[in-house]
């Protein structure tokens, strides 16, 4: 298939999610009410709906997913490791502590800090990439790429319990407040929170793919890769600080949404070849699963929403299963 078809393909079904999603919830839009509201032509309470609440909705849900899915494709490129990503290297996990400690002294996910809820994140984001750097380097040979995967699988699993450990001490509104975020729920989300996800993109896409082919040849081992004048260590701490600038956000605003960067980086490779393809296939393909995760969980169960992280999870854990299984052969 034709790359150009590809994208045409992946671009249409988003859409049709998106227009589903938009369409749907407690109160239902059909397509004629739908258009007419779009051209201002609805109800008051049709136009309140869909232009804030439903529109930033899937805005959010299309920036987060994109987010963690470059996360991951690059985090999969600088250790050469099909299950890298921000949540098993722990920063996503980092990065909800921050978020988690910001929540309880603020008692509200909402409001005027929600611009500066990322720079919270980043706190915790960048102390779990110190310390994957102190713990895989090696003065020898630099980051090492299998260490790295091994320190952020112990990284996330000791500030998972932490949390888990800190929930004992909550009030019971401050404890349904952090619940409901951990799960990576954005039906709460509006104009604000897709302001405060979006200029983190604009700035980091345009350099990935300034940078498109030093990704193509960090896919080498590393003696190769310096033999064509690639300075490794550098570019590998680049691309890990890069990763955070996307993750860390996107948890920010989302709350803990896994498996994106893990599950859209390796269909991302099966569909398209080198990153200059695969920086906006990652964008778009991490985008639209997390608008469609969010538009199951409005429809899976009457009356109630699951969050889109609870769905992704359930699409991701068997998958991640598979490519365990895989790495193994």
């Amino acid at each position: 298939m034709k790359l150009t078809w590809k994208f045409i393909i992946i671009s249409i079904i988003i859409l049709l999610g998106f227009i589903y999603s938009i369409s749907t919830g407690q109160s239902s839009l059909s397509l004629p009410e739908l258009w007419q509201t779009i051209w201002g032509n609805g109800t008051s309470r049709q136009e309140l709906v869909l232009f804030q609440f439903r529109i930033p909705r899937m805005i959010l849900a299309f920036l987060v997913g994109g987010a963690l899915a470059l996360a991951g494709m690059l985090l999969q490129a600088i250790s050469r490791n099909a299950l890298a990503d921000p949540g098993i290297l722990g920063i996503n996990a980092g990065a909800g502590l921050s978020m988690m400690l910001f929540l309880l002294l603020q008692h509200s996910t909402t409001g005027l800090h929600t611009t500066v809820q990322p720079f919270y994140a980043l706190i915790g984001g960048f102390i779990v990439v110190a310390l994957l750097f102190l713990l895989s380097y090696d003065r020898h040979h630099g980051i090492i790429p299998i260490r790295l995967i091994y320190t952020g699988v112990a990284i996330a699993a000791a500030i998972s319990a932490f949390m888990i450990v800190l929930t004992y001490v909550l009030e019971p509104s401050q404890y349904q407040m952090i619940k409901v975020w951990l799960a990576g729920n954005i039906g709460n989300s509006n104009w604000n929170h897709v302001y405060a996800m979006l200029p983190w993109l604009i700035i980091i896409v345009p350099l990935l793919l300034h940078h498109h082919r030093i990704l193509d040849v960090m896919k080498f081992n590393d003696p190769v890769a310096i033999s064509v004048g690639v300075p490794v260590n550098k570019y590998r701490i680049w691309f890990l600080v890069c990763s955070v600038l996307l993750a860390a956000p996107a948890v920010a605003v989302s709350g803990s949404i896994g498996f994106v960067g893990l599950v859209v980086p390796h269909l991302v490779r099966r569909l398209f070849r080198g990153h200059i393809r695969m920086i906006p296939a990652c964008l778009l393909i991490g985008g639209g699963l997390v608008v469609i995760a969010d538009a199951i969980g409005k429809m899976a169960v009457a009356n109630t929403e699951i969050p889109a992280g609870v769905i992704v999870a359930l699409i991701g854990a068997p998958y991640f299963l598979y490519l365990l299984v895989k790495s193994d052969r």
